[in-house]
Parts: structure tokens; sequence; C-alpha cells
């Protein structure tokens, strides 16, 4: 079986490579937070259908300047539909995964547990997990979620709909509090 490539499809494939980077800015912002799950999975799906089109239908949109447009619009339809061939693919994989919370009781079978290095927890980390817990709800949640789980800022004022420099002042409040109760164990 003759693999070699006509200048026609050599082109196609240059034109695709190409725009590239700017699919994989698109996939980014069709996909948002699951572009990390199958954002790129997503683009070789759409590019592996323009490229199964006929060739004469790949010229012309290259030639109209839509190959960008199409492929991107490919993206949002497959990525939105319920009955998509990437829906089958990827989506509904993991979709149908499930969290496992750890040293949650999921029943007698189930419980995860790891305490190999539970005995050496050193006191200041106890006195830092005692004090979050004594902070009220909110201060606690900006502790998490910016501390323990690492999210941005913005990230936090946007989900939970905070004030910004509301939100970066109460956070080192509530980190300052922690520090000055547990500083004479570090």
């Amino acid at each position: 079986m003759n693999n070699k490539l006509t200048k026609e499809e050599e082109f196609v494939r240059d034109e695709i490579s190409k725009i590239y980077p700017q699919l994989v800015i698109n996939s980014r912002k069709t996909c948002g937070y699951a572009f990390d799950k199958h954002g790129l999975d997503l683009i070789a799906v759409c590019v592996e259908f323009f490229l199964s089109k006929p060739l004469e239908a790949q010229l012309k949109t290259i030639e109209n300047g839509k190959l960008e447009n199409f492929i991107t619009f490919m993206m949002a339809m497959q990525l939105k539909s319920g009955s998509s061939r990437f829906y089958y693919q990827y989506r509904k994989h993991h979709e149908s995964q499930r969290e496992l919370y750890f040293n949650f009781d999921y029943g007698d079978k189930y419980i995860e547990t790891n305490d190999a290095f539970e005995d050496e927890e050193d006191e200041v980390v106890t006195c830092i997990k005692c004090e979050i817990e004594k902070l009220d709800p909110y201060m606690k949640m900006l502790v998490r979620e910016r501390v323990i789980e690492n999210k941005t800022y913005t990230y936090i004022s946007e989900t939970y709909n905070i004030n910004y420099s509301s939100l970066k002042t109460d956070t080192n409040k509530a980190i300052k509090i922690i520090r000055e109760k547990c500083q004479d164990l570090y």
C-alpha cells in the first residue's frame, strides 16, 4: 500500500499544523475546566473528522479561510453533544467515573485507609489543623481553597462572588491567626 501523501494532502496537513496553536487555545476555551481531561483528544477527533472529508472539500475550506472556524465549530458540537463519537469515546468514560474520597466509609468492603505515617504527624501540623477547624466557616473555606488546594484569588473570587481585595485581606488574616497560634511550635 502506498502511504505517500499527494501535494494537496501535504498542503492540508501544513495548513492544519499552522493553526494548531490556535486550535489548542480554542479547545481550552471550548472545554473550560475540562480541557485537562480531554481538550487535546477533542482536537484530535475533530482534525481526524476534517481529514476524512473528501480532499476537494478540505481544499475548499482552506481556500475560503474557514479551516480554524470549521474545526472549532466541530469541537463545540462534539463536546456538547451527548450522542457524538467524542462523547462515546472520551466524555462518557469520564462522566461515569466517580471521585473516591480518602477515608470515606463506602461500606465494609470499600473503605480505603492508609495510616502508615499517621503517627509521624508532628505537632505543628496538628496545631495548624486544629486552628483551621476553629475558624469560622468563611475563613476555613478561604484557607482550604487558597492554601490547601492552591487555587488562585481570581478563581475563588469568581467562584464565590467575593470582592477580590476583601478576599486577599481575609485570607491573609486567617493565615496570620493560624501562624500566631502555632508559632511557638516551629
